[in-house]
């Protein structure tokens, strides 16, 4: 896509829109992993479908109420990723959940346990202490990180796909993948993990 969005706007307005982006993206941490140009990208949609109720008589300068515009949609957007956040940490998925429909499906522990020993080593000590350890690292796990795991692992997600899936950057993707990656190198399990 050109600098001016092929035509749709002028350089002032992508100039407004950053500015105020990358003034929120410092001030609030829920925005800062967020995609820089994913930010700049739904507010110009705001933008382009709310400037034509600039009334001059009403308005100081059109800049001024593109300012407030683009503003509040980043309000809502904080506010959005901030109820995100908080409603993320009732989400629960329990390890006995059975993966199927079926009623003699496994558990998502199984699953796990499944997955991760079939590219172990087959030592059957290394097993056993896997099944010991494994159960440990997944309760240090956030729900929205088990989720993760879950839809890259079990279902087989690439990372594209979970992002559209779960609407969230890829970057942040990246930035959950890299904590779990953390948690299984601390507890010494970094060998079982892709």
């Amino acid at each position: 896509m050109s600098q001016n969005y092929q035509g749709l706007f002028q350089d002032w307005e992508i100039a407004v829109a950053k500015k105020l982006v990358d003034e929120f993206q410092g001030k609030w941490t829920c925005l800062e992993q967020e995609d820089f140009d994913d930010l700049l990208q739904e507010c110009l949609t705001k933008w382009f479908f709310t400037k034509d109720d600039y009334n001059p008589s009403r308005e100081t300068t059109q800049k001024t109420f593109m300012g407030r515009i683009i503003r509040n949609k980043l309000t809502d957007l904080v506010r959005e990723r901030e109820a995100d956040k908080r409603k993320i940490n009732y989400l629960t998925v329990s390890l006995d959940e059975p993966v199927g429909n079926d009623e003699n499906a496994p558990t998502l522990i199984d699953k796990i346990d499944e997955c991760v020993i079939a590219d172990a080593p087959t030592d059957p000590f290394l097993e056993i202490q896997l099944k010991i350890d494994l159960p440990k690292v997944l309760k240090k796990l956030a729900p929205h990180q088990k989720k993760l795991c879950r839809l890259l692992g079990e279902k087989g997600f690439t990372v594209k796909e979970a992002s559209e899936y779960l609407k969230t950057p890829r970057s942040t993707i990246y930035g959950e993948l890299k904590r779990i990656r953390t948690i299984f190198m601390k507890e010494g399990l970094e060998d079982y993990i892709k």
